[in-house]
Protein backbone atom coordinates (compact mmCIF):
# COMPACT_ATOMS: atom_id res chain seq x y z
CA UNK A 1 0.00 0.00 0.00
CA UNK A 2 0.70 3.53 -0.95
CA UNK A 3 1.66 6.36 1.57
CA UNK A 4 -0.94 7.85 -0.41
CA UNK A 5 -3.38 5.45 -0.10
CA UNK A 6 -2.63 4.69 3.86
CA UNK A 7 -3.45 8.27 4.35
CA UNK A 8 -6.67 7.91 2.99
CA UNK A 9 -7.44 4.88 4.87
CA UNK A 10 -6.39 6.84 8.09
CA UNK A 11 -8.46 9.71 7.43
CA UNK A 12 -11.66 7.85 6.04
CA UNK A 13 -11.13 5.73 9.75
CA UNK A 14 -11.08 9.41 11.44
CA UNK A 15 -14.24 10.41 9.82
CA UNK A 16 -15.83 7.29 11.36
CA UNK A 17 -14.28 8.19 14.47
CA UNK A 18 -12.72 4.49 14.11
CA UNK A 19 -8.75 5.52 15.14
CA UNK A 20 -6.80 4.05 17.15
CA UNK A 21 -3.92 5.47 20.10
CA UNK A 22 -1.26 4.60 16.79
CA UNK A 23 -3.21 6.12 13.70
CA UNK A 24 -4.22 9.16 15.67
CA UNK A 25 -0.40 9.51 15.88
CA UNK A 26 0.32 9.05 12.82
CA UNK A 27 -2.00 11.36 11.42
CA UNK A 28 -0.80 13.91 13.22
CA UNK A 29 2.87 13.20 12.48
CA UNK A 30 1.70 13.24 8.83
CA UNK A 31 -0.81 16.56 8.78
CA UNK A 32 2.23 18.16 10.95
CA UNK A 33 4.68 17.86 8.10
CA UNK A 34 4.50 20.62 6.11
CA UNK A 35 6.30 18.58 2.73
CA UNK A 36 3.53 16.46 3.18
CA UNK A 37 1.82 17.01 -0.51
CA UNK A 38 -0.65 13.90 -0.32
CA UNK A 39 -1.88 15.26 2.86
CA UNK A 40 -2.87 18.07 1.77
CA UNK A 41 -4.40 16.96 -1.52
CA UNK A 42 -6.13 14.22 -0.22
CA UNK A 43 -7.55 16.64 2.66
CA UNK A 44 -8.82 19.03 0.12
CA UNK A 45 -10.86 16.49 -1.27
CA UNK A 46 -11.83 14.71 1.77
CA UNK A 47 -13.01 17.85 3.56
CA UNK A 48 -14.64 18.96 -0.24
CA UNK A 49 -16.54 15.96 -0.09
CA UNK A 50 -17.56 16.52 2.97
CA UNK A 51 -18.86 20.30 2.38
CA UNK A 52 -20.95 19.04 -1.00
CA UNK A 53 -22.78 16.78 1.18
CA UNK A 54 -23.75 19.42 4.02
CA UNK A 55 -25.95 22.58 3.77
CA UNK A 56 -23.61 25.12 5.13
CA UNK A 57 -26.20 28.06 4.11
CA UNK A 58 -27.34 27.41 8.16
CA UNK A 59 -24.50 26.13 9.75
CA UNK A 60 -21.57 27.67 11.27
CA UNK A 61 -17.89 26.75 12.03
CA UNK A 62 -18.71 26.55 16.02
CA UNK A 63 -21.11 23.90 14.85
CA UNK A 64 -18.06 22.11 12.84
CA UNK A 65 -15.71 22.78 15.35
CA UNK A 66 -18.22 21.19 18.16
CA UNK A 67 -18.41 17.84 15.92
CA UNK A 68 -14.87 17.73 16.24
CA UNK A 69 -14.60 18.07 19.50
CA UNK A 70 -17.30 15.65 19.99
CA UNK A 71 -15.53 12.68 18.01
CA UNK A 72 -12.30 13.83 20.22
CA UNK A 73 -14.91 12.57 23.12
CA UNK A 74 -16.16 9.52 21.64
CA UNK A 75 -12.81 8.14 21.83
CA UNK A 76 -12.32 9.46 25.38
CA UNK A 77 -15.11 7.77 26.82
CA UNK A 78 -14.25 4.17 25.45
CA UNK A 79 -13.13 1.51 28.02
CA UNK A 80 -11.05 3.80 30.46
CA UNK A 81 -7.55 2.43 31.84
CA UNK A 82 -4.39 4.09 33.96
CA UNK A 83 -2.94 6.26 32.29
CA UNK A 84 -0.01 5.90 30.25
CA UNK A 85 2.31 7.97 28.67
CA UNK A 86 0.58 6.79 25.75
CA UNK A 87 -2.82 7.70 26.28
CA UNK A 88 -1.53 11.04 27.16
CA UNK A 89 0.63 11.78 23.88
CA UNK A 90 -2.50 10.65 22.48
CA UNK A 91 -4.64 13.85 23.98
CA UNK A 92 -1.92 16.00 23.00
CA UNK A 93 -2.24 14.25 19.72
CA UNK A 94 -5.81 14.98 19.38
CA UNK A 95 -5.05 18.54 20.05
CA UNK A 96 -2.45 19.00 17.63
CA UNK A 97 -4.46 17.55 15.01
CA UNK A 98 -7.41 19.55 15.86
CA UNK A 99 -6.43 22.77 14.33
CA UNK A 100 -4.64 21.82 12.01
CA UNK A 101 -7.83 19.82 10.31
CA UNK A 102 -10.04 23.05 11.17
CA UNK A 103 -7.68 25.33 9.48
CA UNK A 104 -8.27 22.94 6.42
CA UNK A 105 -12.10 22.88 6.95
CA UNK A 106 -12.01 26.88 6.71
CA UNK A 107 -10.03 27.18 3.37
CA UNK A 108 -11.98 24.82 1.98
CA UNK A 109 -14.90 26.17 3.10
CA UNK A 110 -14.34 29.95 1.94
CA UNK A 111 -12.90 28.26 -1.93
CA UNK A 112 -16.34 26.60 -2.01
CA UNK A 113 -18.18 29.63 -0.84
CA UNK A 114 -16.66 31.74 -3.32
CA UNK A 115 -16.95 28.90 -5.93
CA UNK A 116 -21.17 28.66 -5.24
CA UNK A 117 -21.49 32.46 -5.80
CA UNK A 118 -19.84 32.04 -9.17
CA UNK A 119 -22.12 32.55 -12.29
CA UNK A 120 -20.81 28.44 -13.50
CA UNK A 121 -22.28 27.18 -10.06
CA UNK A 122 -25.80 28.91 -9.97
CA UNK A 123 -28.30 25.92 -9.22
CA UNK A 124 -31.11 26.69 -11.44
CA UNK A 125 -34.98 25.52 -10.95
CA UNK A 126 -37.95 24.54 -13.57
CA UNK A 127 -41.61 24.90 -14.23
CA UNK A 128 -42.95 23.09 -17.12
CA UNK A 129 -46.82 23.15 -17.32
CA UNK A 130 -48.23 20.89 -18.97
CA UNK A 131 -50.41 20.56 -21.95
CA UNK A 132 -53.76 22.18 -22.27
CA UNK A 133 -53.06 23.65 -18.62
CA UNK A 134 -52.26 26.53 -16.71
CA UNK A 135 -49.94 26.96 -13.93
CA UNK A 136 -49.17 29.72 -11.25
CA UNK A 137 -45.68 30.47 -10.05
CA UNK A 138 -43.53 31.83 -7.09
CA UNK A 139 -40.33 32.90 -7.55
CA UNK A 140 -37.45 33.50 -4.96
CA UNK A 141 -37.37 37.25 -4.94
CA UNK A 142 -41.69 37.19 -4.35
CA UNK A 143 -42.27 37.59 -8.21
CA UNK A 144 -45.66 35.81 -9.20
CA UNK A 145 -47.16 34.73 -12.49
CA UNK A 146 -48.93 32.14 -14.45
CA UNK A 147 -47.06 29.44 -17.28
CA UNK A 148 -49.73 28.77 -20.04
CA UNK A 149 -50.23 25.38 -22.09
CA UNK A 150 -46.75 23.64 -22.99
CA UNK A 151 -44.49 26.64 -21.42
CA UNK A 152 -41.59 26.40 -18.94
CA UNK A 153 -39.76 28.51 -17.12
CA UNK A 154 -36.42 28.46 -15.81
CA UNK A 155 -34.91 30.50 -12.66
CA UNK A 156 -31.91 30.70 -10.27
CA UNK A 157 -33.37 28.87 -6.62
CA UNK A 158 -31.44 32.07 -5.08
CA UNK A 159 -31.12 35.76 -6.77
CA UNK A 160 -28.15 37.02 -6.22
CA UNK A 161 -26.39 40.13 -8.56
CA UNK A 162 -29.43 40.03 -10.66
CA UNK A 163 -33.02 38.39 -11.32
CA UNK A 164 -32.88 37.04 -14.50
CA UNK A 165 -35.41 34.05 -15.67
CA UNK A 166 -35.81 32.11 -19.06
CA UNK A 167 -39.08 31.65 -20.99
CA UNK A 168 -39.80 29.54 -23.63
CA UNK A 169 -43.77 29.70 -24.25
CA UNK A 170 -46.20 32.14 -22.81
CA UNK A 171 -46.15 33.58 -19.38
CA UNK A 172 -47.74 36.83 -17.55
CA UNK A 173 -45.57 38.40 -14.98
CA UNK A 174 -46.20 40.29 -11.42
CA UNK A 175 -42.86 41.43 -11.02
CA UNK A 176 -41.66 42.64 -7.31
CA UNK A 177 -40.37 46.22 -7.48
CA UNK A 178 -36.67 46.78 -6.65
CA UNK A 179 -35.32 49.23 -7.99
CA UNK A 180 -31.48 48.15 -7.21
CA UNK A 181 -31.79 44.70 -9.07
CA UNK A 182 -33.54 44.78 -12.57
CA UNK A 183 -35.80 41.71 -13.78
CA UNK A 184 -34.68 40.48 -16.97
CA UNK A 185 -37.20 37.82 -18.83
CA UNK A 186 -34.85 36.16 -21.53
CA UNK A 187 -36.70 34.49 -24.17
CA UNK A 188 -34.83 33.21 -27.63
CA UNK A 189 -34.71 36.22 -29.35
CA UNK A 190 -35.54 39.22 -26.63
CA UNK A 191 -33.79 40.81 -23.27
CA UNK A 192 -37.21 42.07 -21.35
CA UNK A 193 -35.73 44.62 -18.31
CA UNK A 194 -38.34 45.56 -16.03
CA UNK A 195 -38.22 46.87 -11.97
CA UNK A 196 -41.64 46.31 -11.37
CA UNK A 197 -44.36 45.48 -13.13
CA UNK A 198 -46.98 43.36 -14.79
CA UNK A 199 -46.75 42.42 -18.59
CA UNK A 200 -47.23 39.10 -20.49
CA UNK A 201 -44.32 37.41 -22.67
CA UNK A 202 -45.06 34.83 -25.54
CA UNK A 203 -42.40 33.16 -27.29
CA UNK A 204 -43.53 29.95 -28.57
CA UNK A 205 -40.30 28.53 -30.17
CA UNK A 206 -42.86 26.91 -32.81
CA UNK A 207 -44.07 30.09 -34.25
CA UNK A 208 -42.66 33.16 -36.23
CA UNK A 209 -43.16 35.42 -33.63
CA UNK A 210 -42.20 36.58 -30.18
CA UNK A 211 -44.85 39.19 -28.10
CA UNK A 212 -45.14 41.40 -24.96
CA UNK A 213 -47.72 43.08 -24.30
CA UNK A 214 -47.09 45.68 -21.14
CA UNK A 215 -50.42 45.55 -18.63
CA UNK A 216 -48.76 48.62 -16.07
CA UNK A 217 -45.27 49.77 -15.42
CA UNK A 218 -42.21 50.60 -17.85
CA UNK A 219 -40.36 48.11 -19.89
CA UNK A 220 -37.14 47.95 -21.68
CA UNK A 221 -36.79 45.46 -24.49
CA UNK A 222 -33.30 45.02 -26.08
CA UNK A 223 -32.38 41.89 -28.39
CA UNK A 224 -30.20 38.65 -26.57
CA UNK A 225 -27.00 40.96 -28.33
CA UNK A 226 -27.67 43.93 -26.32
CA UNK A 227 -29.26 45.91 -29.08
CA UNK A 228 -32.35 48.12 -27.20
CA UNK A 229 -35.53 48.12 -29.26
CA UNK A 230 -38.19 50.42 -27.44
CA UNK A 231 -39.37 50.94 -24.29
CA UNK A 232 -42.86 50.05 -23.70
CA UNK A 233 -45.53 52.21 -21.82
CA UNK A 234 -48.79 50.34 -20.40
CA UNK A 235 -51.38 48.71 -23.07
CA UNK A 236 -48.69 48.57 -25.51
CA UNK A 237 -47.92 45.60 -27.42
CA UNK A 238 -44.14 44.12 -29.36
CA UNK A 239 -44.47 41.95 -32.09
CA UNK A 240 -40.98 40.60 -33.15
CA UNK A 241 -40.43 38.75 -36.45
CA UNK A 242 -37.91 35.86 -35.36
CA UNK A 243 -36.62 35.72 -39.13
CA UNK A 244 -35.76 39.29 -39.83
CA UNK A 245 -35.49 39.92 -36.03
CA UNK A 246 -37.85 43.34 -37.16
CA UNK A 247 -40.57 44.35 -34.89
CA UNK A 248 -44.15 46.63 -34.66
CA UNK A 249 -45.83 47.80 -31.79
CA UNK A 250 -49.13 48.50 -31.17
CA UNK A 251 -51.46 50.18 -28.81
CA UNK A 252 -53.90 47.19 -27.25
CA UNK A 253 -56.69 46.54 -25.23
CA UNK A 254 -54.22 44.36 -22.40
CA UNK A 255 -57.58 42.47 -20.53
CA UNK A 256 -57.98 40.63 -24.12
CA UNK A 257 -53.89 39.27 -24.03
CA UNK A 258 -54.10 38.28 -20.24
CA UNK A 259 -57.45 36.41 -19.16
CA UNK A 260 -56.04 33.31 -20.72
CA UNK A 261 -54.57 33.25 -17.12
CA UNK A 262 -58.11 33.08 -15.92
CA UNK A 263 -59.21 30.57 -17.96
CA UNK A 264 -60.94 32.91 -20.58
CA UNK A 265 -59.60 32.96 -24.22
CA UNK A 266 -60.67 35.87 -26.11
CA UNK A 267 -61.05 37.33 -29.20
CA UNK A 268 -61.19 40.99 -30.28
CA UNK A 269 -61.65 41.41 -34.01
CA UNK A 270 -58.79 39.51 -34.56
CA UNK A 271 -57.88 37.74 -38.30
CA UNK A 272 -58.28 33.96 -38.82
CA UNK A 273 -54.56 33.78 -38.74
CA UNK A 274 -54.33 35.15 -35.26
CA UNK A 275 -57.11 32.72 -34.03
CA UNK A 276 -55.90 29.61 -35.25
CA UNK A 277 -52.12 30.23 -34.09
CA UNK A 278 -53.92 30.88 -30.84
CA UNK A 279 -56.49 28.20 -30.66
CA UNK A 280 -53.49 26.04 -31.52
CA UNK A 281 -51.59 27.20 -28.53
CA UNK A 282 -54.67 26.96 -26.28
CA UNK A 283 -55.55 23.15 -27.22
CA UNK A 284 -52.53 21.84 -28.22
CA UNK A 285 -53.71 21.60 -31.71
CA UNK A 286 -52.24 22.01 -34.91
CA UNK A 287 -54.98 24.69 -36.62
CA UNK A 288 -54.60 25.47 -40.18
CA UNK A 289 -55.85 27.92 -42.15
CA UNK A 290 -56.38 26.49 -45.72
CA UNK A 291 -58.22 29.54 -47.76
CA UNK A 292 -55.45 33.13 -47.11
CA UNK A 293 -59.23 34.47 -48.03
CA UNK A 294 -60.09 34.32 -44.75
CA UNK A 295 -57.88 36.32 -43.44
CA UNK A 296 -60.29 38.98 -44.84
CA UNK A 297 -63.08 38.03 -41.75
CA UNK A 298 -62.14 39.04 -38.18
CA UNK A 299 -63.61 37.14 -35.14
CA UNK A 300 -64.83 38.48 -31.88
CA UNK A 301 -66.04 35.76 -29.08
CA UNK A 302 -65.35 35.33 -25.50
CA UNK A 303 -65.12 31.43 -24.10
CA UNK A 304 -64.50 30.21 -20.95
CA UNK A 305 -63.21 26.55 -20.29
CA UNK A 306 -64.89 25.29 -23.52
CA UNK A 307 -63.40 22.48 -24.83
CA UNK A 308 -62.22 22.61 -28.67
CA UNK A 309 -65.39 20.91 -29.99
CA UNK A 310 -67.56 23.56 -29.28
CA UNK A 311 -65.30 26.55 -30.07
CA UNK A 312 -64.89 25.23 -33.82
CA UNK A 313 -68.97 24.70 -33.63
CA UNK A 314 -69.58 28.20 -32.55
CA UNK A 315 -66.81 29.77 -35.00
CA UNK A 316 -68.38 27.30 -38.24
CA UNK A 317 -72.16 28.75 -37.22
CA UNK A 318 -71.09 32.38 -36.52
CA UNK A 319 -68.70 32.73 -39.65
CA UNK A 320 -68.60 31.95 -43.38
CA UNK A 321 -65.51 29.26 -42.11
CA UNK A 322 -66.44 25.57 -42.51
CA UNK A 323 -63.86 23.34 -40.61
CA UNK A 324 -62.69 19.28 -41.01
CA UNK A 325 -60.36 17.53 -38.27
CA UNK A 326 -57.69 15.14 -39.72
CA UNK A 327 -57.57 11.81 -38.54
CA UNK A 328 -54.80 11.22 -36.16
CA UNK A 329 -51.83 8.48 -36.58
CA UNK A 330 -49.13 7.46 -34.47
CA UNK A 331 -45.62 6.18 -34.90
CA UNK A 332 -43.82 2.78 -34.12
CA UNK A 333 -43.97 4.05 -30.65
CA UNK A 334 -47.75 4.10 -30.41
CA UNK A 335 -47.59 7.65 -29.61
CA UNK A 336 -50.48 9.92 -31.78
CA UNK A 337 -49.01 13.40 -33.58
CA UNK A 338 -50.73 16.85 -32.32
CA UNK A 339 -54.73 17.07 -33.41
CA UNK A 340 -55.15 18.67 -36.96
CA UNK A 341 -58.09 21.03 -37.66
CA UNK A 342 -58.18 22.55 -40.83
CA UNK A 343 -60.12 26.14 -41.89
CA UNK A 344 -61.47 26.69 -44.80
CA UNK A 345 -64.19 28.50 -46.50
CA UNK A 346 -67.83 27.42 -46.76
CA UNK A 347 -68.99 28.94 -49.89
CA UNK A 348 -72.72 28.13 -49.04
CA UNK A 349 -72.69 30.57 -46.37
CA UNK A 350 -70.18 33.17 -47.98
CA UNK A 351 -72.89 35.83 -49.07
CA UNK A 352 -74.33 35.50 -45.67
CA UNK A 353 -71.26 37.35 -44.69
CA UNK A 354 -70.91 40.12 -47.04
Amino acid sequence: MSMKEHLQQILQKYFEGKLNLKEQIDLSEQLADYRNNDAEQILHEEWGSQLASENFSNRSFKYLLDRVHHRIRLNENRKQINLTFWQTFQRIAAVLILPLLFSFLTYFYFQSYRSSKSPDNIAYAEIQCPLGGRTKFHLPDGTTGFLNSGSTLKYPVVFTRERLVELKGEAFFEVVHNAEIPFHVNTKNLDIKVLGTTFDVIANEDEKTEEVVLQTGKVDVSSRGGQPLTVMLPNDQLILNTNNLTFTTNAVETSHFISWKEGKLEFRNENMEQVARRLGRWYNADVVVEDQQLNNYTFHATFIDEPLDEVLKLISITTPISYSVVKRTSDNGGIFEKRKIILRINKLKINQFR
